[in-house]
């Protein structure tokens, strides 16, 4: 998997992104450059006058080609064809092509025409063309790229089918953390690994904590295959001395065959051969160390040895991080959080943050202050009481603030009941609230608090004092999230749907410190650009 912007990418998208921003590229620069193969003598006195010759112009024609597959490449993110839950599908990769196609020729126009009305010279620039005929040019050339492009990935497809370009998984234990790991492998078809098997220890451990884990969950619960045996077959811990190798006592959990029914139970067989063999007879990539008990456990000299051969060793929370973009509530422990990587907080980034944090919040009240007045008198016209609601929220370092928004719910909403969650379809939400919250247009104002520094654009969700001391008390480690500011979007917020529960607020925490370790200011546009998807298409929470 390749690490872009703290995603981490599956190699068959990385493929499939690349491939396709090379056909989208050479078409447009193919139908844009015609003129400049054959130069008639007009053409020619136009590129003199822009001091360039032949050569230099269809070079110039080959970089805004690409900048324009990059717009195009956008409509179809945002349309989720890089999906492949979405994209395997030929009724909606049809449909969903169609609808790309069409805003990738509005977007480059009105990106090109704005660049011509700033005057902003050598981009998206192709020379020799008047406006007009560029217009008609790209309109032309992206529509036949698109049509080459879902063409591909009819083709691309198909290659997925006998190929997978996925990378072979064998995860070392099977209790908790190895559980949780499947349990997040098998949420995510298509995070671009193969889980090929589990190895476990069989002995009397296992026969102890059988009846304890049973009573929990079933494999009819969640649906997963692998769960009745990675529950069963838990094994990490031994009573003897030092184990360094797997080579006796040990049973392999092979993955259920390809057509096998979602019940179906992983064949178990025993092993006896080391390590390395095996690893290398299952064409393993990647081995996660997944031990609940690592001392006396840890099979070093065989993973030493897989590792020399080029085999990827990885520690069971290192791994569930890539694969979940959110930090496992087991991993929250001192020694984890203080010798791992991340958790930065240098002043030059807070500086940049806040310059962002400025330009963005300014951008957005100009760009939404007539939406704004609308929503406004909407809520007026809709029920008493104020347009604005005031609360009391917590901020960076468990500083209080008045965050503010636009009222969703009736003015006394809380005089009966006092402080509680808002639910899916709480009744105190008025007509014009339950349309503005499902937009996320309540929350508008708050880009008020951005500007005043109460807040940032992008950070956890701010709580309300009641409940942070609510939670505090039942998650350990929640206060963290208080590092930094809170953000009108968060890595949690596009990730994790709207909840009230202290499982809810667990998830949310783990995305939340996930952002915090990794936070940056590309990171940070990401998550403005999913957001701005999120809303666009009415996803909101």
């Amino acid at each position: 998997m390749l690490n872009v912007l703290r995603h981490y990418l599956p190699v068959r998208k990385a493929l499939l992104v690349g491939s396709e921003t090379i056909l989208l590229t050479l078409v447009v620069a193919a139908v844009l450059s015609l003129h400049l193969w054959n130069v008639p003598r007009a053409t020619l006195q136009v590129l003199a006058f822009e001091s360039l010759d032949p050569v230099d112009a269809r070079w110039r024609v080959l970089l805004s080609s690409f900048l324009v597959a990059t717009l195009a490449q956008f409509t179809l993110a945002f349309n989720e064809l890089y999906d492949f839950r979405v994209s395997s599908s030929r009724f909606e990769r049809m449909s969903r092509f169609l609808t790309s196609a069409s805003s990738a020729v509005l977007l480059v126009s009105l990106v090109l025409a704005l660049l011509r009305l700033w005057k902003i010279p050598h981009v998206l620039e192709f020379p020799g063309l008047p406006f007009s005929q560029t217009i008609v040019l790209l309109t032309t050339s992206l529509f036949a790229a698109f049509l080459l492009v879902f063409l591909w990935r009819h083709v691309f497809h198909l290659i997925l089918r006998r190929s997978s370009f996925r990378e072979r998984l064998l995860i070392l234990g099977s209790g908790r953390a190895a559980h949780r790991l499947v349990e997040e492998l098998y949420a995510r078809e298509n995070s671009g690994f193969e889980l090929v098997a589990l190895l476990a220890r069989s002995d009397e451990t296992a026969e102890r904590r059988r009846g304890e884990r049973r009573g929990s969950l079933s494999a009819s619960d969640t649906g997963n295959p692998w769960f009745e045996a990675s529950v069963h077959g838990e094994p990490e811990t031994t009573n003897g001395g030092t184990q360094t190798a797997l080579a006796t006592e040990t049973k392999l959990l092979l993955a259920p065959r390809p057509g096998a029914q979602p019940s179906a139970a992983p064949e178990a067989v025993a092993v006896s051969e080391p390590l390395p063999d095996l690893v290398r007879r299952l064409d393993i990539d990647e081995i996660v160390v997944a031990f609940e008990e690592r001392r006396g456990s840890l099979p070093t000299e065989e993973l030493l040895n897989c590792r020399l051969a080029g085999v990827r060793i990885a520690e069971a929370e290192a791994f569930y991080e890539r694969l979940s973009g959110k930090i496992p509530a087991e991993a929250m422990r001192p020694s984890y959080l203080i010798y791992n990587t991340g958790f930065e907080q240098h002043p030059l980034s807070a500086m940049g943050k806040r310059c962002v944090d400025l330009a963005l919040s300014a951008f957005g009240l100009l760009v939404t202050w007539p939406l704004m007045l609308v929503v406004a008198l909407a809520i007026r016209l809709d029920t008493p009481g104020p347009v604005l609601f005031r609360q009391e929220r917590t901020g960076q370092r468990g500083r209080t603030f008045s965050l503010c928004k636009f009222r969703s719910m009736r003015a006394d909403a809380e005089k009966l009941t006092g402080p509680v969650w808002a639910t899916e379809d709480d009744p105190r939400i008025t007509r014009v609230g339950r349309i503005i919250r499902k937009m996320r247009i309540d929350e508008l104002p708050q880009l008020f608090n951005i500007l005043a520094g109460s807040m940032s654009v992008v950070g956890p969700r701010p709580e309300r004092p009641v409940f942070v001391a609510e939670l505090s008390n039942k998650i350990p480690y929640y206060n963290q999230r208080h590092i930094v500011k809170p953000g009108l979007s968060g890595w949690a917020q596009i990730n994790y749907p709207y909840g009230n529960t202290v499982e809810d607020a667990l998830q949310k925490l783990q995305y939340d410190l996930f952002y915090i370790k990794y936070q940056s200011t590309l990171f940070d546009l990401s998550i403005v650009l999913n957001t701005v998807k999120t809303v666009l298409l009415r996803k909101g929470t």
